[in-house]
């Protein structure tokens, strides 16, 4: 191999390693691809826990607008109301029996 050819190939090999490094490394290259597909995931995930809560939501709006037992429950248990031939029992607190 002659100098010529030698000089030829280094500077070859030199080109390809320079070109390789700006794939990788530069603006918009893989690293930042890497980077945005993550981001892609995150934001698709944060997307799918959203439309899940939102599909909730509209069970619970479409129940408290048709589903007469569903009213009742959340009456009962959240708001503690009764219906008008229901008894409710309590216990004393213990702060009311000292007092007392």
């Amino acid at each position: 191999m002659t100098t010529v050819e030698k000089i030829g190939f280094y500077l070859g090999i030199g080109a390809a390693v320079i070109l390789l490094g700006m794939i990788f490394f530069s603006t918009n290259g893989v690293m930042d691809y890497r980077v945005l597909k993550d981001k892609e995931a995150r934001v698709a995930a944060q997307a799918d826990k959203e439309a899940a809560e939102n599909r909730k939501i509209e069970k619970e709006i479409k129940s408290l607008k048709h589903d007469i037992n569903y009213i009742k429950h959340l009456a009962k248990h959240e708001h503690e109301m009764a219906e008008p031939d229901e008894l409710i029992f309590k216990e004393k607190s213990e702060g009311k029996e000292e007092a007392q």
